[in-house]
């Protein structure tokens, strides 16, 4: 009775570790510089317009740095969730780290930290206007 007990807690204590998801930098403090821009170097008047509308608010960039995946390797992000539509600003994280951030539209971002490092953060479901959403990759999204 007493193994069985054991492999039941060994059990519980496995099942809490690993069920709860892994959170990443927590967000401190950030600031909106701009929004609703557009990458300086295309002057398509249409992306100029379209990305006005892409405005995304405090709490939701907030909740993008929070839930987004990190990485140090750009990848093929870049190429597969590129957007024309920018926001920018500045971010504290809770671990004391913090810089400049950049956001597109797509959900692909980076934060070049005070150090001059730069981390790419990528989260696809967010809920701010995104005026080119359905373009992305294969364009198979199901709200599509």
């Amino acid at each position: 009775m007493v193994i069985l007990n054991k492999a039941v807690l060994c059990f519980l204590l496995f099942y809490i570790i690993f069920s709860y998801p892994a959170h990443g930098r927590v967000v401190n403090y950030l600031k909106i510089t701009e929004t609703g821009t557009h990458d300086e170097g295309r002057k398509d008047q249409n992306e100029i317009e379209a990305c006005k509308f892409f405005v995304p608010n405090k709490t939701q960039l907030v909740n993008f740095f929070n839930l987004a995946k990190e990485s140090k390797e750009i990848g093929t992000l870049l190429h597969e969730y590129y957007s024309p539509c920018l926001s920018t600003g500045l971010i504290k994280f809770t671990d004391g780290s913090s810089g400049s951030w950049v956001l597109q539209s797509s959900g692909f971002g980076y934060v070049t930290f005070s150090n001059n490092e730069t981390t790419y953060f990528f989260h696809k479901d967010n809920k701010w206007t995104d005026p080119y959403a359905c373009t992305y990759g294969l364009g198979n999204d199901p709200i599509c």
